[in-house]
């Protein structure tokens, strides 16, 4: 299997994983929203990594898709950005959720320096 089939496979795996969690996370905010709510910080980063994986993985498998040299620039011009203009919005949700992207963007790149072209 060449590298990027590989990745292709390990992105779907990662997105199924986050997928299910976040399910898990309904499950509980439905039975006791106060309490999921309380401890859903976890939830952020799902979120955050299961919207990264979903891009990465459309780049990679789109009709034409990008290289994992494309994938990388991407993912460090991304890098790059969000450190640069950290989010100030009035919502700590919304800073919270950037942050975790950041972390995600950041996390996915180091991984895949492994995967060089």
């Amino acid at each position: 299997m060449d590298k990027q089939a590989y990745l292709i496979k390990r992105l779907e795996s990662n997105i199924q994983s986050c997928k299910e969690s976040m399910d898990k996370f309904i499950e509980k905010l439905k039975e006791d929203p106060a309490y999921a709510l309380s401890w859903g910080t976890g939830t952020f980063q799902t979120a955050a990594n299961l919207k990264v994986y979903e891009m990465v993985h459309a780049a990679l498998t789109a009709e034409t898709p990008c290289s994992i040299q494309a994938v990388k620039e991407t993912l460090m011009d991304r890098v790059l950005h969000k450190s640069k203009y950290p989010p100030q919005s009035t919502s700590p949700c919304s800073n919270l959720m950037e942050q975790y992207e950041l972390a995600a963007y950041a996390d996915l790149l180091s991984d895949l320096n492994i995967y060089g072209e």
